[in-house]
């Protein structure tokens, strides 16, 4: 989630209705509403794109639905009783549900042990969701459960074709993301400048570490001053987080 220094930048750079603003996120789309719906001319994604919401000023910001999902049996009959079966005898382990997915921690449970019950958890659910539209995605401290193309990769991909549709190319793209989950967006960018020729397409990552953008800032107080920088100018910018 943005701090507030980043946010109250992004407010502005949304005044300018050159501008096309979009926060991707995985978190859901109350706190998303709660924390950018107050801003206009923003585009919000929530549970990585999931829901989104065009906030104008024609227009409140209500959320849709990008999936249009009719079966959701996988989640109370088959994914939610086997990541409960853990969740009841793995001490400090928890669960997060949302709308589109179902997580399993285990940052509180004891590293070795956590790493070794996460691989079991993953097996377990590859057997059991084989047919099913559904991915697993295993990161360092949970296990996630989600539909297919509810990911930032496709959204991202989704709204720059919209994008251009509607608007025709841009002319810059700026990403900035800080988690393993923004290399989708990454990804897409660099694929789509690629194939467009565009060239002032920036991927910014926040923390140094191995990643597909090609910079880095130290944390967000850079990034706040590096858009800082960008509202001073009169550019088009696309900014997904």
């Amino acid at each position: 989630m943005l701090p507030e220094l980043v946010t109250d930048v992004l407010n502005t750079i949304a005044s300018d209705t050159a501008n096309i603003l979009c926060v991707i996120s995985g978190r859901e789309k109350s706190l998303m509403e709660r924390k950018y719906g107050h801003i206009r001319n923003i585009y919000i994604a929530a549970e990585n794109g999931y829901y989104y919401a065009c906030n104008n000023k024609d227009q409140e910001c209500v959320f849709n639905r990008f999936m249009n999902v009719k079966d959701w049996g996988w989640k109370e009959a088959v994914v939610l009783d086997i990541i409960k079966s853990y969740k009841e005898r793995i001490y400090g382990s928890f669960i997060e549900i949302k709308d589109s997915s179902i997580r399993w921690f285990y940052k509180g449970v004891d590293t070795d042990f956590g790493i070794k019950e996460s691989n079991e958890l993953v097996a377990d659910l590859e057997n059991l969701l084989k047919n099913l539209p559904l991915e697993i995605v295993h990161e360092k401290d949970y296990v996630e459960v989600r539909l297919i193309g509810a990911d930032k990769e496709t959204f991202t991909k989704q709204f720059l074709e919209a994008y251009e549709k509607n608007r025709g190319m841009p002319d810059f793209i700026l990403c900035i993301g800080d988690s393993r989950g923004d290399e989708g967006i990454f990804k897409v960018a660099k694929e789509y400048a690629k194939k467009d020729l565009l060239k002032n397409v920036f991927c910014i990552t926040v923390g140094e570490k191995m990643s597909l953008a090609d910079y880095y800032v130290s944390d967000s107080s850079e990034v706040a001053a590096n858009l800082a920088e960008i509202v001073r100018s009169s550019i088009e910018v696309s900014f997904l987080y």
